[in-house]
């Protein structure tokens, strides 16, 4: 049927405006999701597996799932409006699933153990401030950081008990904390130095493990390749350290184009997220740090 060429004009034009308000649809969208997403301050996953888990600076809990190249968010919830998150630990061995989650409430240190549907499951109290906290999946125990008398302590997940471990003197302020769990170790950060302490729990030891850092915000133990995946905003880049070595030393792992790197994970297929504060985005990069990934996507 052959068309007239009025109507043939026509035509182009209505297909021009779908084209464009589609354009203007993705457009839209993808600002929405950027508007959604913002101040990315620490994380972690449920393995590493095929769920991440975001807190931003607003006490909001985002939660990801994850594909081999994307990040959907099916969830969010609020912590407790009072309360003042310093790091957290999924909780592997707990169910229903949920999140460790160390800081301050009503001017104490806090330690809650918090569902991913906004519920506090139990609270752990302490005298001083709570600024770090890492759980093994086997053991039952969880371990604290306190950033003002610069202790560490260790938590009963079948009770309320808390112990204390150890104090190091030297620190200057304790932050994040990772446990290897196979290897009976604690390692701790300082931000105010730029130190990394590693605390033996057989020798009931404390040293200092790496230095040379600016502010390390979060650290992340790899039981597969024992390294320490450590991230620091001050150098806008993540670090890391072979925990074998006789030496162990601060190497490079990925910096551009990271601008304040405050939280990092391990997520599936050997990969590492990073919470960047600065980017209000995601990075996914892979094992050797290719950057694969990024979300919100649109940015």
């Amino acid at each position: 049927m052959r068309r007239s060429p009025q109507f043939l004009r026509t035509a182009h034009a209505l297909a021009a405006a779908v084209l464009l308000a589609l354009v203007f649809a993705a457009q839209a969208g993808a600002a929405a999701d950027h508007a959604r997403f913002e101040r990315p301050v620490m994380m972690d996953s449920d393995g590493p597996g095929n769920e991440l888990y975001v807190l931003d600076d607003a006490g909001v809990l985002h939660e990801f799932r994850v594909s081999a190249n994307s990040l959907s968010e099916f969830g969010r919830v609020s912590v407790p409006a009072d309360f003042q998150a310093a790091d957290m630990s999924f909780a592997r061995s707990e169910q229903p699933p949920s999140l460790f989650i160390a800081g301050t409430q009503a001017g104490r240190g806090v330690a809650l153990r918090f569902s991913l549907d906004s519920r506090t499951l139990k609270t752990w109290t302490f005298q001083n401030v709570c600024s770090g906290v890492d759980s093994g999946a086997n053991s039952r125990t969880a371990y604290v950081a306190t950033s003002d008398s610069n202790e560490l302590y260790r938590l009963d997940l079948d009770g309320e008990h808390i112990t204390f471990v150890t104090r190091i003197p030297d620190a200057s302020k304790l932050g994040p904390v990772a446990f290897d769990e196979a290897g009976q170790m604690v390692y701790v950060a300082d931000v105010a130095s730029g130190r990394i302490y590693q605390y033996s729990i057989a020798a009931r030891s404390a040293k200092v493990f790496a230095t040379g850092l600016s502010a390390p915000t979060a650290l992340v133990f790899d039981a597969e390749s024992n390294r320490l995946f450590v991230a620091d905003p001050g150098q806008r880049a993540i670090f890391t350290v072979d925990t074998r070595a006789a030496k162990p030393a601060i190497e490079p792992f990925v910096s551009a184009p990271l601008k304040t790197p405050y939280g990092m994970t391990l997520i599936s297929e050997d990969r590492i997220a990073v919470a960047d504060y600065g980017a209000n985005t995601i990075f996914v990069f892979s094992s050797k740090g290719a950057l694969l990934f990024r979300y919100p996507s649109g940015q």
